[in-house]
């Protein structure tokens, strides 16, 4: 087994993803070894954080094979083919921000190059491993039958520019077509999906698997914030804070009593669970990100043949053909 301590990452990408990337590798008893942007200010700022790592204003694959075990692509999507099929070569194994490439045909070149190197590749989908949706995943099967699964969330992070508004979309997709594909273990890009697009920044998908709905929600203008994930089934509901990580199960009763309580006892379930988390969260040091540094930890057993791949390199194809789907049907509605 391989020490923790020989754990040596290159960050790519010295943004706020690359921040977390680097505070994830720390927290798991690794060293960040390499940072590359060409941004020199980014650079500098995150390099006075780790003042051993070696500063890098461009990608110097061969650098990093000899002074890292692992990268951490953090940087925009566009960039993302070139970069790993740079480090692939040199046998470098990458963990790559969403998404992880383009388009499906690129994410199947690029795990095909990586196959025959030998090299691992994983996408950040880290909502897989907060602990509210391994929950989910456990409770499930005591649950009855699937009725429903809904993703909704409401996110702040394009600008006024229908063009941003749209690109946030196409980048938050991966995330819910990977938590339909864990909870209902099916491929999501064989679903039957139907999409709305009424404007920039607002998308909706609906399919079913079985006897389950599931419903994808995004939307770059509706407020407050929210990321929550739910599903519904014959023996109760169950609602995970995909923000926070935390997941609630409500049990399955109607009775009027029952109704006329619900809010109180939803609150108080809800309030238990937050405080929990919090508390969870607190002495771990997690401000932010859940799910990610669990993310890195198997990625990086993987990478020393201690631990299977925590996205097999199926369920990554998979998810980028669904994407590229409802990418398409949603500019065929808006055309």
């Amino acid at each position: 087994m391989t020490d923790p301590r020989h754990r040596r990452a290159a960050i790519i990408g010295a943004g706020l993803m690359g921040r977390w990337h680097a505070d994830a590798v720390t927290r798991i008893g690794g060293a960040v070894t390499v940072i590359v942007d060409p941004d020199g200010a980014a650079r500098r700022a995150l390099g006075a954080r780790y003042p051993r790592a070696v500063l890098l204003p461009e990608l110097d694959p061969e650098r990093i094979a000899r002074d890292a075990t692992v990268a951490h692509v953090c940087t925009p999507g566009p960039t993302h083919v070139a970069l790993i099929m740079a480090l692939v070569e040199e046998g470098v194994h990458a963990l790559v921000e969403k998404p992880f490439t383009d388009d499906a045909p690129s994410t199947r070149a690029v795990l095909a190059s990586a196959e025959r190197r030998g090299v691992k590749l994983c996408p950040v989908h880290q909502f897989l491993f907060q602990d509210g949706v391994q929950q989910m995943v456990e409770w499930l099967p005591t649950m009855g039958t699937l009725r429903r699964v809904e993703f909704s969330t409401c996110s702040a992070g394009a600008t006024d520019d229908p063009v941003s508004q749209d690109a946030l979309v196409a980048e938050i997709l991966p995330h819910p077509l990977s938590l339909v594909a864990a909870l209902l273990r099916a491929p999501v890009a064989e679903i039957g999906w139907q999409v709305v697009h009424p404007s920039a920044g607002e998308f909706r998908a609906v399919g079913s698997v079985g006897a389950a709905v599931i419903d994808v929600a995004i939307s770059a203008h509706g407020r407050p914030t929210e990321n929550t994930l739910r599903i519904v089934a014959d023996g109760g509901t169950a609602t995970a804070d995909l923000f926070h990580g935390f997941a609630v199960r409500y049990a399955p009763t109607v009775s009027r009593a029952a109704k006329v309580l619900r809010p109180f006892s939803r609150a108080a379930r809800d309030l238990s669970a937050a405080t929990v988390n919090l508390a969870r969260r607190t002495a771990r040091a997690e401000a932010a990100y859940p799910g990610l540094r669990e993310l890195v930890r198997a990625f990086y057993a993987a990478t020393e043949a201690v631990g299977p791949a925590p996205i097999t390199p199926d369920a990554i194809a998979d998810v980028a053909s669904a994407r590229d789907t409802l990418i398409g049907q949603a500019r065929l509605r808006r055309d």
